[in-house]
């Protein structure tokens, strides 16, 4: 098997909980999770030093600070790897910048994608 380089093995096998209707969020993670040069830009940690907390259109690096966690435990590995973690942290921070996110309702994967790809350009957006 190929793996893309700085991708460990046994990486990625870990899923996203479900919390209410969240499964749009958590398919639009997943997704781009899959993005091997996104993914490998903040599992490196080289996107911090593109943080911009001063962007008045961005989110204070926040919203990408809590990417990089979920990046974190979307591809852990070891005895950590598998199962499952909660995106709780995420959706919260999500939330805070975007409110209609606000609740556990279904919403459509499409606009938190592009609100999360916006906001993650803002927020490392030099």
């Amino acid at each position: 098997e190929e793996r893309p380089a700085g991708i460990e093995p046994g990486a990625g096998l870990v899923g996203l909980s479900n919390l209410g209707n969240t499964c749009f969020m958590n398919s639009g993670l997943q997704c781009l999770s899959n993005v091997v040069d996104l993914t490998r830009f903040f599992l490196s940690g080289d996107w911090k030093g593109d943080l911009n907390r001063e962007n008045p259109l961005g989110m204070k690096g926040q919203l990408a600070e809590s990417y990089a966690q979920v990046l974190r435990e979307l591809w852990r590995t070891g005895e950590a790897a598998g199962g499952s973690t909660s995106p709780h942290d995420f959706k919260r921070t999500v939330a805070r910048f975007a409110p209609q996110f606000t609740g556990y309702a279904q919403h459509d994967a499409q606009e938190l994608l592009a609100f999360l790809l916006d906001g993650l350009h803002e927020d490392l957006n030099r």
